[in-house]
């Protein structure tokens, strides 16, 4: 007779049948451990992304995955136009969303003056050695 699952069989107990069923057992717990490695923190990343994106704004400065920082001049569904250099020597480059690497919140807005205070409050706070 042919069995398609011969291989799982241990041969050298043949009247215990148990070691298939553990195989099985083990090889589910695996995949369930490969979901929960890959497939939650996924969904995290992807959601802190779509969080991120909807904070954007004109006047926001962010940080492309090159290092460019700018200022956001310009938005569209697809693209993003980031003002950046001196005073004296402006330049506005075309970048799509998916180049953006960290948000920060426009100058004067509440956000930004909210982690002011807070960075100050820090700074005020003593260090104590114990």
């Amino acid at each position: 007779m042919f069995h398609l699952f011969s291989f799982l069989e241990d041969t050298t107990n043949s009247g215990n049948t148990d070691n298939g069923i553990w195989t099985w057992v083990i090889m589910g717990v695996m995949v369930v451990a490969l979901v929960l490695l890959f497939i939650i923190p996924n969904r995290k990343r992807k959601k802190q992304a779509e969080e991120m994106m909807s904070k954007l704004q004109e006047g926001c400065v962010i940080t492309t995955i090159g290092g460019i920082v700018g200022t956001v001049v310009k938005l569209d569904d697809k693209n993003i136009w980031l003002e950046t250099g001196t005073e004296d020597n402006k330049t506005v480059m075309q970048f799509v969303r998916g180049a953006i690497h960290s948000i920060a919140p426009a100058p004067g807005s509440p956000e930004a003056k909210a982690i002011e205070e807070e960075e100050k409050k820090k700074e005020e706070e003593p260090d104590e050695i114990k």
